[in-house]
């Protein structure tokens, strides 16, 4: 009886000690579906903006699949893209930040000055050590892109963040001018070569009636100013010294200058000015929006515009009107001296749209970069900004044309624009975080072959970039690729906000003449030294050798 009572007694104490988890069990010694134990999956939180056509990343297909490849659970933090900036901004200042970043760079980015200054703080892990253990794609997209490496690598060693790098060749000239080919044709006039020929062709826009309505109601040229090569000036300038207008700079044996205080700035601007006072250039260019440019090339009736600048035709036209089709690109004019120019952005690492914060260590730290990784591979980009294979996009088959002429690597599967919502397949994330677009693969999507028409947009931007190849200046300058240093960043944002206002103000009045170029030049450069240009360029001068 008393040894039966001892092993009853024994045998309730183990009921209990099991029951209140004191005897460690079976799924906690050989692994649970837990996030502590070290074979379940990872948790991370990720920050990215909320567009509207995003759909619910928490139940995306894409996201279920890379949780899986990666053995990792994804906790997203939004933002209203209006507001994504300010998020962002506000969780590094306060502390609470998440363990990555994915960012739309188009509406917010990680510049690189931000990279440098949280990078030395702790705040941004740096991703060298992690590149060299799980990077194969992002190394190999070094070998592949000659910029890449030495774009993302901050003056310390150190790599703080991954770009979305998207080599789009079309965007890469973007101050380009459209014209009314149906006009030239209706005048028997030529596309003009030279800024002479193209006043020529600007005034017969205006008296020969090319719209043939009898009326004078034709705009030769016009603009819009919210947009970098939406002021018709950038174009022009060209022909004269470069212009990319945004900062001004241009680089002569790397040496730094202000084209803006150049001779032929001034030599421009008055040919510019004796285009306006003929009536040539309509007052509205130099401060309407897009969407009003876009209303006065896109008439129910007869064209009335018959050029415009934008870094694509889109911007001045409704690309489903039937006036889209009568607008090509102008090449780049040649000037009297013979100063023939391109605007070029291409080649260069301005920003990043990924990067890793200390809150992820470890685990955690792997898993996003693998992540990271992936999405550089030619299958996650293809995964994240087309979608599902068979679904949105499907291999190039014998009908399919990319951008060379040759059969396409991949084609696009179009849509059912009726298509209900509860209906659509939602897989990838789009153009976000870290992605490698190189030009060869975005050259190899097939695009439809009829250029004039809204689907075949592409090809007819690839056609018309490929007349501005070749008149890029032999060394150029982008002063947001350079890494400036963070202890020079707050006043040299404060020269150039001061410095381009002043430029643009005074460009703005010596074309529409309410300023007298000869009488006021000299005033206008003496006002350069009160905005301390030299210290600008001094600046701008040791990040840009620092490049070298």
């Amino acid at each position: 009886m008393k040894k039966f009572t001892v092993i009853s007694f024994m045998l309730l104490l183990s009921v209990v000690l099991l029951i209140t988890g004191c005897v460690p069990s079976k799924d906690t010694a050989g692994g649970s579906s837990s996030s502590k134990d070290p074979n379940g999956p990872v948790e991370v939180t990720i920050f990215t903006p909320k567009l509207g056509n995003d759909g619910d990343f928490e139940n995306n297909e894409f996201t279920k699949m890379v949780e899986k490849k990666f053995n990792m659970k994804i906790k997203w933090e939004y933002a209203n893209q209006d507001a994504a900036k300010e998020k962002r901004s506000l969780s590094l200042a306060s502390g609470d930040y998440p363990d990555a970043y994915l960012l739309v760079t188009w509406i917010d980015n990680i510049s690189k000055v931000e990279a440098q200054k949280y990078g030395k703080d702790g705040v941004f892990l740096p991703l060298n050590d992690l590149i060299d253990k799980y990077g194969t794609n992002i190394k190999k997209g070094m070998e592949q892109v000659p910029y890449l490496e030495k774009g993302i690598t901050a003056p310390d060693g150190n790599i703080y963040g991954l770009p979305l790098l998207g080599e789009c060749y079309h965007c890469s000239r973007y101050g380009k001018m459209w014209i009314n080919t149906d006009w030239l044709k209706n005048l028997n006039l030529e596309m003009p070569k030279t800024t002479e020929e193209y006043k020529k062709v600007l005034e017969a826009f205006k008296n020969n009636d090319p719209n043939g309505n009898g009326k004078k109601d034709e705009v030769p040229l016009s603009g819009e100013s919210t947009q970098v090569g939406g002021n018709p000036v950038q174009f022009l300038m060209s022909a004269f010294i470069p212009d990319n207008g945004k900062d001004y700079i241009n680089v002569t044996d790397g040496k730094l200058s202000l084209g803006a205080m150049q001779p032929e700035w001034k030599e421009g601007l008055k040919y510019v000015n004796s285009l306006y006072k003929e009536g040539l250039i309509d007052t509205g260019a130099f401060t309407q929006n897009g969407e009003a440019l876009k209303q006065l090339g896109t008439p129910n009736g007869e064209a009335v515009l018959g050029a415009f600048s934008a870094s694509h035709s889109g911007v001045g036209v409704d690309l489903n009107s039937e006036h889209s089709k009568e607008y090509d690109v102008v090449p780049p004019l040649k000037g009297p001296d013979g100063a023939q120019y391109t605007t070029s952005n291409y080649g260069s690492v301005v920003n990043f749209g990924f990067a890793i914060t200390n809150k992820a260590k470890g685990k955690k730290a792997e898993a996003l970069l693998k992540l990271a990784d992936y999405l550089y591979s030619e299958e996650g980009t293809l995964a994240m900004t087309y979608g599902k294979e068979g679904v949105h996009w499907k291999k190039g088959g014998p009908e399919d044309i990319d951008l060379n002429g040759k059969q396409a690597k991949y084609a696009i599967i179009p849509q059912d624009p009726n298509m209900k919502e509860e209906d659509k397949v939602h897989y990838g994330w789009g153009e976000r975080g870290a992605i490698l677009q190189t030009r060869e693969f975005r050259d190899s999507i097939g695009t439809a072959t009829d250029e004039w028409t809204p689907e075949g947009f592409e090809r007819r931007l690839f056609n018309a970039t490929k007349k501005y190849d070749g008149f890029e200046p032999k060394e150029q300058f982008n002063s947001l690729a350079v890494w400036v240093d963070p202890k020079d960043a707050q006043e040299l944002n404060l020269l150039q906000v001061n410095i381009n206002k002043y430029i643009e103000e005074n460009m703005v009045q010596f074309v529409t003449g309410s300023k007298d170029i000869d009488k006021e030049w000299d005033k206008y450069i003496a006002g350069f030294k009160n905005l301390q240009v030299d210290r600008y360029l001094e600046i701008y001068q040791k990040a840009y050798d620092l490049g070298k």
